[in-house]
Parts: structure tokens; C-alpha cells; sequence
């Protein structure tokens, strides 16, 4: 039936065509939730047929004048349709600029109920992060889906451009793009869309939107505080008739609900509140210090249906469903940084915990302890351990003289943390809140979202728990005579933390792990001395701290001690540190008459105490230090004087910023184009191309780019040894590198990142010719044949991994195999291979591998021989 009616697609005559859409789009619907083999059968009867062709066409040909408005709308829900489901189609719809422009010149001059037609299939484009881009360079189309969010607009409009913000806010870039440019009427059409009370849909579909909204900090936070929100969510669970009054006489218990807003909306009231709480500062909730009781009365229900207790005495009972967003919210309400909000959350909380006294957080640490000592072959209750962790969070949080038993709760949450980094524990927030099951409704392509608690919350609780656990703690070393709040556990301390736990957290923390897990590891290793984020690339910047041939800036210190350092290090890691522009010209000199090198000098205040500032250059040059205990103040003053946020909230025991990014090792700051980048060397690509330089007068018009020598040296031994020697090569202003233009990006990004950029496997690459697929991988190629001469650790490994993406063209495959063959790369040649080996039959048939040679063609064939007796194997 799809392979009938599609082909009826480009059908002239409009009345077969037109119920041709109209019972395709039927069809179609009804597959979204169809088998995966049923979903590839049905996409593969709709290539055959060119039905996305045929309605791109469909749509480009429009006339008002010749065709009626349902041709045009039939075929937009059919494009709809087939984007929503299959992802490979996206791309032939974003990149093609005609059929864009004609749907935004439809969209902006069409009534309403053609315009939501349209917004719905841009929901449908924008699940591809890179279609979701490509709306937002329209300007005028931006305001007019803010425009079809207003009040004026019909109810079916406003629902689809919400639903189209909720897919552009799924996209980081995406919404980093709409939410600077354009909160204001983003904001007033949620708020406006939210007020609406007795429109469920509407309601529901605003406060959704409002959740992906506020995830992140941001000046939107404001807007929606300025805006009431407080009030707004109030009167979605009290219903419109609410008032200020009926707020100051909400009790704890269930009253603020009455039976007609009990439903849907709720879980969507408690993670926006806690979204609102987590980002929140004095300023916004100083906007609304004359209506203070709307929150008070949220933050006092909230609370009231956190905890199972209240299940016993609410006279309205809730679902597990509807317990945890509550309960979630209460948490990161303690973890508000406004003092407000999480001094009324500690005392509401309280209120409802206290009665039971001890016993309540005894009955929590039973209920984890009896669930991870049983054995290990048993099955978990994950959602279980997840509450207990949650309650007992908050408890510790809000309660600083809790009973907890320290030693038997870092024993128990220990096993819990390391059971979850084993995967033994493991449960997503989605199966415990089932409102969130939205947000999985269409594929998303081309682009990586991740969740700042991470898949697995239980992880992300345990971490939480203990940190609030041992950052309130004097462990007393009776071995070492002093206090344990910031230094390394010795050997006699292990009875109060298990050494082994320290290095599986240590081991943690190098692994590729969500932002809140590893924030949170982090931040409880510098309870124990170790403050930062270790990496690859900051392992090997240490030497640097040690190298005094090619310094080029002295810190002064008052006492006459002087620190040597390098600016092109500071200069991406901690400007602070640097002289000023004016300093720099008056004070840079020529050390010798070989060197081009300028010695510059800062003289530090008086306060900076030597031990402190050798800290900060440890942390700036490798992004890693160990503080001890006695220099903690003097650290944590030199970091807030450097902007080193990170490091200041470590040494402070701050709890890590919920959202924020892992600090991460770079320097690729250092050569961007600045008026001083303290360059002293360029390397320059073996390339005819021409090049416009951007740095101050350079004459270079090859490729080339100005790094640095003390990086450089820092990974590769050849380089080093070259700068060395002292021979003509050491005092050359450039140094030629026998790689192409894309290879030495590739390579710098390398030396200062610490990683070579991947090629991402989105639709763009899937869809780019065999020549431009060339292009890109054959600089792995020069890079890793360049490794091996430049003795480049690692550049080889990952070059290898980057090939994994050839069997998207096998044209290119062939020809890179080639290439890497004539520069000798046979581990690049084999890794090709196996990744085009399962193509051998259909590459031989149509005679494409001619263009190897008898032993390329022999690997290949002994290649596909064993994948051929894996797969009969198995």
C-alpha cells in the first residue's frame, strides 16, 4: 500500500494525489511506534519510490493561483511523516535552500492553521541538530514562531510552535542560539501559554517547554522570575481561582490540590521548580520578595511529598510517578545558591522529617545497606535505593547535626558508588518519570545531548550523599596528629575511608563519565588534598613547570624569590598572571642575540605567599594539584584572584554548580589571534594553497599556523630535541611540515587539545562525495605517517579509531586504502579493510576494485573470508 500510494505522489492530476497524501499520511502515523525491521521495510518501499522527492517537488511547485491549499498541506504532512521517523531523510530537506525558503515564505504569510501545518514539519526537521541550525539563521522565522505562541493565535498554533521549541531546546547548540537571542518573547509565550489554566493541552505542552528551557542558568531565569512564575505554577496545581490569600493558609498536606489539577502537569511543576531553584540567585528572588507566599506555599507542599511518610497522613494519595519530581525538586532546592530558597526548603523539609527523630534516617540507611550487601547475582531495587539516596540527600543537607553513623554510611555508599561505576546498579530517570517519555518521541540525529546527572542517577545520588557526608566531617588521624579535611589519607585512616575507594574514584574521574558524576568525584577527592580534572595533556605540561630554556615571563615575589614561567601557558590557563599591555612593552628584552625570545616581568603584591602561587602555576600548567591543609587559605584567596572558579569552589566546599561543565584541559586559546600570542614558532603546511594571516605584520601566505615552542616540546620528542640542538633549525622562525593544510589543523588541535578532532558521523559526512570524504581522511594518513617520524605518542591509535566511519562510501574506502598504502600506514590499511570487508561481494561485482593492487586485493579477500566464517559462526 505505501509503494502504491507514493508513487501516485507526482501524480498531475490533483485528485489522485492529493487522497494519495491524505491516506499515506494515515498510514504512516500509525507506524510510529512499529517494529524497527517494520519501520526499515516501509523506508525501503519509499526510496524506491523518490517519495521524499516527489514531495519536495510537490511542495516547490505549488501555485496558489493553479493548485488548491489542501495540495500543499497534504503534502507537508507527508514530509512530516517521513521525517519524523526516518532520520536519513532530514538531509535532503535542510540542505536544499529552494524548498527552505519557499516553506519560510509560507509560513510567514500564511493563516494560522497553515503556518502550525508548517512549524509541525520544522519539529520533524529540527530532531537533526544540524536541520535545527539551519531554521535558526532565519531571523524573521524565529519571531514568527514566537508570534504563534501568543495569546492572539489559536490554541492548535500555539501547541505546535511550543512543541517546535521543545525539539530546538533538545539541541545544546540550538538552544544556546534561541535562548541569548531571543528569551524575551520565548519566555512570555510559555508564561502566557501556562496561565491558560483550563487549556490542559496547552498547559501541559507549555510546561514542558518551559523544563527543557530551564535547565540551563542564563538571563532567561530573570525573565521567567519577573514574570511570576512562581504564581503561574501555583495556580496550575490550585486551579485559577487561586489567590495570594489561599497561599498564606496552604498547609503541608495535600490541600493545595483539588481534584480537577491532580493529573498530568504536576511532575512538570516540580522539576520546573527545582530547575528554577537550582539556577536561582538573590536578584531573581528579590523580584518577587512582596509575593513571597506562592513559593513558600510550593516549596511546603513540595516538601510535605517528598518522603513516603507523607503517603500515611496526606488525604490525597500519589503514585511513585509523581513522588519523585517532588522529591527531586526538594533536593535541588537545597542545592539552591540562594539562601532564600534553601533555608525555606531546609525548615519545610524538616518540619515533616523531624517528628520521627533518628529513626527516619536510621530506617534510610537500613533499607541501602539490606538492599547492597545481599548477593550479587540477585537483582537490585534500583528504584528503591534511588529514593532512600534521594531522602537521605536532602536530610543531610538541610540537617547539619545529623545522627548519621559516618563510618558505617561511607562503608555503605562506597559499595553503592562502586557497584554503580561496574554498572551492577543501574537506572535511568526516565524509568522513574514517566512525564519525560516525550522527549523520546521522535529520533534525534546529529547531534549529542547528555543529561548533567547522567544516565544512571543512582550514581549520581551516591556521589551526592557522600560528598555532603565528608565535607561536614573532621576525620581525626590519630597517625598524623591533625585534622583530615584537606590532605591525603595515610595508611592509618583507612577505617575511616577505604583507600581502594580512592583509587576507583581516581580512575573514575579519567573516564569518560557525565559532567555531574565526575563534578561531583572531583569535589569529593579534594576533600582529601587532589583539587582539579587530570588529563593526558596536563600529565605531560608538568615537565613544562621545570623548563628554564625557553621561559619567557618571571613572577616577582616580594621576599626576592622569583618563579619562572611561560606566558603561552598562562595565557590560555591563567591570564590573570600575565603583565599588562603596557608592562609588556616596556619591560620585554632580548635575552641573547640568537634568541628572538622576550623575558617579560610581574611583580606580585606582597600578600601572595610563595607556596601558593606555586600551587596556581601547578593547577594552570597541568590543571591538577594537591593542596595540603596549611595552605588552603592562601590558595583559595590566589584562585579567586585568578578567576580559577573551578578550583576556589573545591577549596571552599562548595557544591559543584549543578549544570556546569567539567573543567577541561585546553589550550587551544593560546593560538588564536590576539594582539600578543606570545608565538615564537610557526609551522608551516606542505601546501600551494594561499592563506590570509591574522597575526600582526606576518608575510606568510602558505598555510601556516603560529604555535608555541613550549608546547610543542612538551609532546613530541623530536621537536624538543630540535629546539635543543642548537644547530640553524633550533633559531628558525618556521619549521615546515611535511603534511597537508587539513592534517596540520588536525595536528595543532592536537598539540594544544590533547585529542585529534573526529570526523562526526552525522548526516552531512553520510552525504558528502567520495572526493570531499577523501579530503578529510586522508590527513589522518600524513598524521599518522608524521607519528612515526615525529614520534607523536598516540596519533597513530586515534587515526586508526577515525576509520571506522569508511564503509559510509565505499569509493573513498577503496581509495584510502590506497593512499595508505603508498605511505606505508598498513595498520590504517588493515583497520580500512575490516571495515569495508562485508562489501566484497558487491565491490567485486561491480568491478570498483580493480583500482587495488594483488596485495591490497588479497588482504581484502582473506579479510572478507574471515568475516564470512565469524558470522557463519555465530
Amino acid at each position: 500500500m505505501v509503494s502504491l500510494l507514493s508513487c501516485q505522489l507526482s501524480a498531475e492530476q490533483l485528485r489522485i494525489s492529493v487522497p494519495c497524501a491524505s491516506a499515506l499520511t494515515c498510514i504512516l502515523n500509525s507506524l510510529v511506534t512499529a517494529r524497527p525491521s517494520t519501520q526499515a521495510e516501509i523506508w525501503e518501499a519509499l526510496e524506491k519510490t523518490n517519495a521524499v522527492a516527489s514531495t519536495i517537488s510537490a511542495i516547490l511547485n505549488y501555485n496558489c493561483d493553479t493548485h488548491p491549499l489542501n495540495y500543499m498541506t497534504e503534502m507537508i504532512s507527508v514530509l512530516r511523516c517521513i521525517l519524523w521517523i526516518w532520520p536519513s531523510s532530514r538531509y535532503h530537506v535542510w540542505s536544499n535552500c529552494n524548498l527552505m525558503a519557499k516553506l519560510a515564505q509560507y509560513c510567514l504569510r500564511a493563516e494560522s492553521t497553515v503556518a502550525a501545518k508548517i512549524i509541525k514539519l520544522y519539529a520533524a526537521l529540527a530532531l537533526c541538530g544540524n536541520g535545527a541550525m539551519v531554521l535558526l539563521t532565519s531571523e524573521e522565522l524565529i519571531v514568527k514562531i514566537c508570534d504563534l505562541m501568543g495569546k492572539s493565535q489559536p490554541n492548535i498554533a500555539r501547541i505546535e510552535a511550543l512543541k517546535l521549541c521543545q525539539v530546538l531546546l533538545r539541541s545544546s547548540r540550538a538552544y544556546n542560539q534561541l535562548m541569548t537571542s531571543h528569551y524575551l518573547p520565548v519566555v512570555q509565550g510559555i508564561i502566557d501559554a501556562m496561565s491558560e489554566v483550563d487549556e490542559k493541552s496547552l498547559v501541559t505542552e507549555a510546561c514542558r517547554t518551559a523544563l527543557l528551557a530551564l535547565r540551563y542558568s542564563g538571563n532567561h531565569h530573570r525573565c521567567f522570575w519577573s514574570n511570576s512564575i512562581d504564581e503561574v505554577l501555583y495556580k496550575i496545581l490550585a486551579g485559577s481561582c487561586s489567590s495570594e490569600h489561599q497561599a498564606h493558609k496552604i498547609g503541608c498536606h495535600g490541600e493545595l490540590f483539588n481534584k480537577d489539577s491532580k493529573g498530568i502537569t504536576n511532575p512538570y511543576v516540580w522539576d520546573i521548580l527545582g530547575y528554577l531553584a537550582v539556577h536561582c540567585n538573590k536578584e531573581y528572588v528579590s523580584l518577587r520578595k512582596q509575593q513571597n507566599s506562592f513559593l513558600q506555599a510550593l516549596i511546603s507542599c513540595a516538601c510535605s511529598l517528598s518522603t513516603d511518610l507523607t503517603q500515611k497522613i496526606s488525604s490525597v494519595k500519589f503514585s511513585r510517578e509523581e513522588r519523585e519530581p517532588a522529591l527531586r525538586a526538594v533536593l535541588m532546592m537545597l542545592l539552591s545558591p540562594s539562601q532564600y530558597i534553601l533555608s525555606e526548603a531546609s525548615s519545610k523539609f524538616l518540619e515533616v522529617v523531624l517528628p520521627l527523630g533518628d529513626g527516619y534516617m536510621s530506617v534510610l540507611m537500613s533499607s541501602l545497606e539490606s538492599n547492597v550487601t545481599r548477593n550479587l547475582t540477585a537483582s537490585f531495587d534500583c528504584v528503591k535505593i534511588m529514593t532512600s539516596l534521594m531522602n537521605l540527600a536532602c536530610l543531610v543537607i538541610a540537617q547539619a547535626n545529623h545522627s548519621l553513623n559516618k563510618r558505617n554510611a561511607i562503608g555503605v555508599l562506597s559499595t553503592i558508588i562502586k557497584e554503580c561505576l561496574h554498572n551492577r546498579l543501574y537506572i535511568t530517570r526516565l524509568n522513574s518519570a514517566s512525564h519525560l517519555q516525550f522527549c523520546s518521541d521522535g529520533g534525534s540525529c546529529c547531534y549529542l545531548t547528555e543529561e548533567w546527572e547522567g544516565e544512571n542517577v543512582i550514581l549520581f545520588y551516591g556521589l551526592t550523599v557522600l560528598y555532603n557526608v565528608l565535607r561536614r566531617v573532621s576525620f581525626f588521624c590519630i597517625h598524623c596528629k591533625k585534622n583530615l579535611d584537606a590532605g591525603i589519607v595515610c595508611h592509618d585512616c583507612r577505617e575511616y575511608y577505604n583507600e581502594s575507594f580512592i583509587r576507583v574514584l581516581e580512575h573514575a574521574l579519567c573516564q569518560n563519565i557525565s559532567p555531574g558524576p565526575k563534578s561531583y568525584i572531583a569535589h569529593i577527592m579534594s576533600l582529601f588534598g587532589p583539587c582539579g580534572f587530570p588529563s593526558k595533556l596536563g600529565g605531560k605540561m608538568r615537565s613544562a613547570l621545570c623548563d628554564n630554556e625557553l621561559v619567557d615571563l618571571e613572577l616577582l615575589l616580594a621576599d626576592g624569590e622569583s618563579l619562572s614561567a611561560h606566558a603561552a601557558i598562562l595565557s590560555a590557563r591563567c591570564p590573570k598572571l600575565l603583565p599588562s599591555g603596557k608592562s609588556r612593552a616596556s619591560d620585554g628584552k632580548m635575552t641573547d642575540e640568537w634568541s628572538r625570545r622576550s623575558l617579560y616581568h610581574v611583580r606580585m603584591s606582597d600578600r601572595v605567599d610563595s607556596h601558593a602561587l606555586k600551587k596556581i602555576l601547578e593547577y594552570a600548567y597541568t590543571g591538577f594539584v594537591t593542596v595540603d591543609a596549611d595552605i588552603v587559605k592562601p590558595v583559595k584567596t590566589l584562585a579567586k584572584y585568578c578567576h580559577l572558579t573551578s578550583l576556589q569552589d573545591m577549596l571552599q566546599k562548595e557544591q559543584p554548580r549543578w549544570n556546569s561543565d567539567c573543567l577541561r584541559y585546553d589550550l587551544t586559546a593560546a593560538v588564536e589571534p590576539a594582539e600578543d600570542s606570545f608565538s615564537d614558532i610557526i609551522l608551516e603546511a606542505q601546501s600551494n594553497d594561499k592563506m590570509d594571516c591574522h597575526h600582526g605584520s606576518c608575510e606568510l601566505s602558505t598555510p601556516h599556523v603560529h604555535s608555541h615552542k613550549i608546547v610543542l616540546s612538551m609532546s613530541c620528542d623530536y621537536l624538543r630535541a630540535l629546539f635543543q640542538s642548537g644547530m640553524h633549525e633550533s633559531f628558525a622562525e618556521a619549521i615546515r611540515v611535511p603534511v597537508g593544510r587539513e592534517a596540520l589543523d588536525k595536528l595543532v588541535q592536537w598539540f594544544y587539545s590533547g585529542e585529534l578532532p573526529r570526523i562526526p558521523l552525522d548526516c552531512r559526512w553520510k552525504n558528502m562525495s567520495a572526493e570531499e570524504q577523501l579530503s578529510h581522511l586522508k590527513s589522518y594518513a600524513e598524521l599518522s605517517s608524521l607519528a612515526e617520524f615525529w614520534f607523536l605518542e598516540g596519533v597513530k591509535e586515534e587515526s586508526i579509531e577515525v576509520v571506522t566511519c569508511l564503509n559510509s562510501s565505499t569509493n573513498a574506502s577503496l581509495e584510502f586504502i590506497s593512499f595508505a598504502a603508498k605511505l606505508g600506514q598498513w595498520e590504517l590499511v588493515d583497520a580500512a579493510i575490516s571495515s569495508v570487508a562485508h562489501l566484497y561481494p558487491r565491490l567485486r561485482d561491480s568491478g570498483q576494485l580493480e583500482q587495488l593492487d594483488e596485495d591490497l586485493l588479497n588482504m581484502l579477500r582473506a579479510e572478507y573470508v574471515r568475516y564470512s566464517q565469524q558470522r557463519g559462526g555465530s
